[in-house]
């Protein structure tokens, strides 16, 4: 079976907006390039966010269409992914949900005691839809702020409404997953913000501070996403090697405990949380401007970053 994702990609032919697009390997094509007219499911999609509405059939129609015009195949116009301009892959805007402290040797690494997941809630914060970039994009360091750190994650991209959903049955709700990299700042401006504490949005809600993609792996291709190695790297250097195994809330607890609070909506991102090996970790070792940062989990994808100056 072909591994491939959805990407949504710049129209840099002069069109009215981006492109929906199937990226297997290092070739992207546009949607309405590969599939012909007469085996699609509906219209191609616009967006992101109707191609949810039905997800199975073109992830089926695109398989197929795969089998007839592979990435290395002459018969479709294939692109190099160096020669395209990510953005975002998923849903316009959606509703970011990030996982705090949800790895065991991260959790060991700030010398803290994890969490009991039989008496314990999973935590969660939300960032704004706007803080996202998309692969091989810049993420500017804010204003004012030096201790810029990563954070390599999995996501997970909901399809359907889920509303109350029990553990067993919550995975059944991912459209998708995807790479993410948790930007975050580690000045003290963020850390410490009398009378609450933290401030979240001030640490992790920039813009350009969520880096997503490439692209978007149906579920149905990752039958293991709690066992995917994961990695990040610095100009090269590994900073963080671990597997989604080590996560203390598995992503299926996790979308059963949000969607208890509230219903998730087709669209909406959960960051899963990130392994050990941030800077604390690396003699405070902060991301500087001109830094190129790569996330890899394997069977989804790998994500590249270049920090600017803010």
């Amino acid at each position: 079976m072909t591994t491939f994702g959805f990407a949504t990609v710049l129209d840099e032919d002069g069109g009215d907006g981006p492109v929906l697009s199937v990226m297997a390997g290092d070739r992207v094509l546009p949607l309405h390039d590969l599939v012909s007219e007469e085996e699609r499911p509906t219209p191609v999609p616009d967006t992101f966010d109707a191609l949810l509405d039905r997800w199975d059939a073109w992830v089926d129609t695109v398989l197929r269409a795969l089998r007839t015009y592979p990435p290395d195949d002459a018969g479709r116009p294939w692109r190099a992914a160096s020669e395209v301009t990510f953005l975002p892959p998923t849903a316009y805007r959606p509703t970011v949900y990030c996982a705090g402290a949800n790895y065991r040797d991260h959790v060991a690494e700030m010398g803290a005691v994890p969490p009991d997941p039989a008496t314990t809630r999973p935590f969660h914060f939300l960032v704004p839809g706007a803080a996202l970039s998309g692969h091989r994009g810049e993420s500017p360091r804010p204003p004012g702020m030096r201790r810029l750190d990563w954070e390599a994650e999995l996501a997970a991209v909901i399809g359907r409404r889920a509303d109350s959903v029990g553990v067993e049955e919550a995975l059944d709700y991912v459209a998708g997953y995807t790479v993410a990299n948790d930007l975050s700042c580690r000045d003290d401006e963020a850390l410490s913000a009398p009378p609450f504490g933290i401030h979240w949005l001030l640490q992790k809600g920039w813009r350009g501070l969520k880096p997503l993609g490439p692209a978007v792996v149906p579920a149905s291709l990752v039958p293991t996403p709690h066992d995917l190695p994961i990695r990040l790297s610095v100009n090269g250097e590994v900073r963080q090697n671990s597997n989604t195994n080590q996560m203390i809330f598995s992503l299926a607890e996790q979308i059963s405990a949000l969607s208890k609070l509230a219903p998730l909506h087709p669209g909406d991102l959960l960051l899963s949380g990130t392994p050990a090996g941030t800077a604390a970790a690396h003699q405070g070792r902060y991301l500087e401007p001109g830094d190129e940062v790569v996330v890899e989990v394997v069977g989804v994808g790998r994500l590249e970053t270049r920090v600017t100056g803010g």
